[in-house]
């Protein structure tokens, strides 16, 4: 776990690093709050919940920090990270959440809406930044640890997509190192129920799988052939 921890040391910093060099950057998004009527914490999110990883078992990737994420610092724990917490329970998959799923985004930029990342044109070279950043992060864990990489909500993880950037980089490191592909699983997001129906859909189709045969099965294929 030293390397991981190294790894989340690492991204703290970056964080703190962005957030101080960038003024601009987080008045650009403090603004885009005030129109939804809430303050901004955070303009660039770390997730605290990092640091109480002890027995890494899965890297869960979501799109970016929400208003509660970038008011709590914490990935994952609005309306889709509870689902999230539920299904990884309710399938045994781990024993307790916060110490053995290391939560990432694809991009650690904060908005209301996924969406709303499109608003902030100014600093479009931040945001492809972050999003290499997040990519080399996941992969750099999933090389040092013998875990999964789950990567949830892929409508716009495409070649011309919002998370464009993240997608080139995934498949570069993985050109590199074929061996990651074999670890590296897509799926729809947790929000509206959506990775459950395609997962329910995979098993009612092959009853006779188990849980996690069924959860390789439903991987959605987004690096192609």
């Amino acid at each position: 776990m030293n390397r991981i921890q190294d790894l989340v040391q690492n991204f703290q910093d970056h964080i703190s690093k962005v957030n101080s060099e960038n003024p601009d950057f987080f008045e650009s998004v403090a603004n885009l709050c005030r129109t939804y009527g809430y303050p901004l914490s955070n303009a660039a999110v770390f997730n605290k919940n990092l640091l109480k990883l002890k027995d890494l078992k899965y890297i869960l990737v979501a799109d970016n920090p929400g208003v509660t994420e970038q008011e709590e610092e914490c990935y994952l724990v609005g309306k889709a990270g509870k689902t999230a917490r539920n299904i990884f329970k309710n399938n045994s998959l781990v024993s307790d959440f916060d110490e053995e799923v290391a939560v990432l985004n694809k991009t650690f930029i904060h908005t209301k809406s996924t969406l709303d990342l499109k608003k902030l044109k100014e600093f479009k070279n931040l945001f492809v930044d972050s999003q290499i950043f997040m990519a080399n992060l996941a992969l750099d864990m999933l090389e040092a640890s013998s875990c999964e990489l789950w990567i949830t909500g892929c409508s716009e993880l495409t070649e011309k997509g919002l998370f464009a950037a993240y997608l080139k980089t995934l498949k570069e490191r993985c050109a590199e190192n074929p061996v990651l592909k074999k670890r590296i699983f897509f799926y729809p997001h947790f929000s509206f129920g959506n990775f459950s129906k395609n997962l329910n859909s995979v098993r009612a189709a092959h009853p006779e799988m188990s849980v996690r045969e069924a959860l390789k099965a439903a991987t959605l294929n987004i690096f192609g052939k």
